[in-house]
């Protein structure tokens, strides 16, 4: 003879369902929660390369090395670069150049009278 529940039996089944069907919705939304998590950082710290650290992140559930990495790169700023140059530095820079060469044009042209000495 085993023992036979007492009138909870029905409804106590219906709550383990509830409870895993909960836990499993809670653990597909923290999944898809860490996932985002290195890419919502990096857009949130205006950081150039977000969208690839979103990616990196994602994969990182899959491969579980690559979300640390993701997460670490989302905290690092890049370095900062030389800014690209402007028109008006390169009409400066133009305008030096030619600057230089006249002077180098001038300054062949004083040497040329002179034949180049042989040293023995």
């Amino acid at each position: 003879m085993g023992f036979q529940m007492q009138g909870s039996g029905e409804w106590l089944y219906w709550l383990c369902l509830v409870i895993v069907i909960a836990l499993v919705v809670a653990g597909t939304w923290a999944i898809y929660s860490l996932g985002g998590l290195p890419g919502r950082i990096a857009r949130s710290r205006g950081h150039p390369q977000a969208a690839a650290i979103s990616v990196c992140g994602w994969l990182g559930l899959i491969t579980f090395v690559l979300w640390p990495v993701a997460l670490v790169w989302a905290y690092t700023s890049p370095r900062g670069g030389q800014a690209a140059a402007t028109s008006e530095d390169l009409d400066a820079l133009l305008a030096d150049l030619r600057r230089t060469s006249e002077r180098v044009a001038a300054i062949e042209a004083g040497l040329g009278s002179t034949s180049p000495r042989r040293i023995a």
